[in-house]
């Protein structure tokens, strides 16, 4: 059946909802796998020459700055590795990758930009408060990151990702902060868990709040999350295709000179 003019997005095949798990879940461990590798490297040869990085009430701006670029560095290369493998698994659906995971680097910089300012501010309260902080930039760049793979490479039902991914961060942040609530180790905790339980979260719920509105919207046989669908005032109305606009403007143009010569 052509996507195109069916009712409802592709079903999804209980093989390929496994595959956006283990791939949505695999990216964010190889972002973690990042974090880890720069924590060593920083242990092992910053921590010799610059003494520690928090004492008593004064935290070191390396510990600053190392948080900095790990969060950024990890979160950035989960992110583009994630959508990168979800868009492996549905190959019809997901067709621009490249701009996708160029989009997705784009964005990462932008959001670490501005969680600058945060992070010296957490830090100057608590330690503990910047875990937080980590955790909102590391949901905040995969719940964009997720949206703009809907968004560039599935047009028609770029909705229905917006919905799944919402409702993804909202299942993730409840895991993490419950998981972190119930241990002494919450910093800890949050920086090493957040980006698979992230991703995984999103490949999982998003990819049920597909199957779910796919086989509502072939029950009552409306696709009401549709890019083309229309509601309110704007019911009746038709989209205007870039060929009907260059008609159009060329129709204008035809006018405008019987004018200017009568």
């Amino acid at each position: 059946m052509n996507q195109e003019n069916s009712i409802g997005p592709a079903k999804i095949p209980f093989t390929t909802f496994l595959l956006k798990i283990l791939a949505g879940t695999g990216g964010g461990v190889v972002g973690t796998l990042v974090l880890v590798l720069i924590f060593l490297l920083a242990n092992s040869v910053l921590t010799p020459l610059s003494g520690n990085f928090a004492t008593g009430d004064y935290i070191s701006p390396i510990f600053i700055f190392l948080l900095m670029i790990m969060v950024f560095l990890s979160s950035t290369v989960g992110n583009m590795l994630s959508v990168f493998l979800l868009a492996l698994t549905e190959p019809e659906k997901y067709k621009r990758k490249a701009t996708a995971v160029t989009q997705v680097f784009i964005v990462s910089l932008v959001i670490f930009l501005v969680m600058v300012p945060v992070y010296f501010l957490t830090t100057s309260i608590d330690v503990s408060v910047t875990a937080y902080a980590v955790a909102l930039h590391i949901i905040i760049s995969a719940q964009v990151s997720a949206i703009i793979l809907e968004i560039i490479s599935n047009y028609k039902h770029a909705l229905v990702g917006v919905y799944g991914v919402t409702f993804s961060i909202l299942v993730a942040a409840g895991l993490l902060f419950g998981i972190a609530g119930l241990t002494d180790y919450s910093a800890a905790i949050l920086l090493f868990i957040a980006l698979p339980v992230v991703w995984g979260s999103i490949a999982f719920t998003q990819s049920v709040v597909t199957m779910i509105y796919g086989w509502f919207a072939r029950v009552y046989d409306k696709d009401f999350l549709a890019s083309e669908t229309f509601y309110g005032k704007d019911y009746g109305k038709e989209l205007e295709t870039p060929q009907q606009k260059s008609e159009n403007k060329a129709k204008d143009e035809k006018g405008a000179d019987f004018l200017r010569n009568n």
